[in-house]
């Protein structure tokens, strides 16, 4: 009987160590289950809504760097000047004469801007095509001026073109654009190029 009291509590005590021990490789168990897998390539694993470049990898994108602005010309003496061939189209130039106006020269638009400006019906299509068809280089050589460009505006009349105020670092120039937009294509836009200090 003295015997079975000294074994019962050995029993119990290593019954205990026993199911520490369980209970610690139990917790190893989970804590490595729970570390995020990692890739071949040294990346996280995908589950991970974090890791953007493996999410980048796996849809097979790239960072792709931005297209260079196009910039204008630097002359020697420090001026701005706008760079033509990123802005000339390669449209043909057509008789002004010959070409197919979409308004009819005996509408009442087209009378009442020769009356207006005291011009033939002729000069009133020219005119009136032009200021409609001039944003297409607008926008191209504010495009290449940026805070260096003022205001613009048409000038209507016999004499059509658009007029462009620009800052007085900019080199002023007159340039004659093709137009390529269906509508009036191939007809010519006279622009004219005119610092701040030179605009009437």
């Amino acid at each position: 009987m003295p015997v079975f009291k000294f074994i019962i509590p050995l029993l119990a005590v290593a019954l205990i160590g026993c199911h520490d021990r369980s209970t610690e490789d139990n917790l190893k168990l989970i804590h490595d289950d729970a570390k995020p897998a990692k890739t071949t390539d040294g990346h996280e694993n995908l589950d991970n809504p974090h890791d953007f470049q493996a999410l980048l990898d796996e849809l097979g994108t790239d960072h792709e760097p931005l297209a260079p602005s196009i910039q204008p010309i630097i002359t020697e003496d420090g001026k701005t000047k706008i760079d033509w061939s990123h802005i000339d189209t390669k449209t043909a130039k057509v008789d002004k004469t010959a070409f197919d106006y979409p308004f009819l020269i005996d509408s009442e638009p087209v009378v009442n801007y020769a009356n207006a400006y005291n011009i033939s019906a002729e000069q009133a299509q020219y005119s009136m095509l032009l200021s409609m068809a001039s944003p297409e280089a607008l926008g191209k050589i504010v495009d290449q001026l940026g805070n260096q460009y003022i205001a613009h505006q048409f000038r209507d009349g016999s004499d059509p073109a658009l007029i462009i105020q620009v800052t007085p670092d900019v080199v002023n120039e007159q340039h004659s654009y093709i137009i390529s937009d269906k509508f009036a294509e191939g007809l010519e836009l006279p622009i004219e190029i005119i610092s701040t200090q030179n605009a009437q």
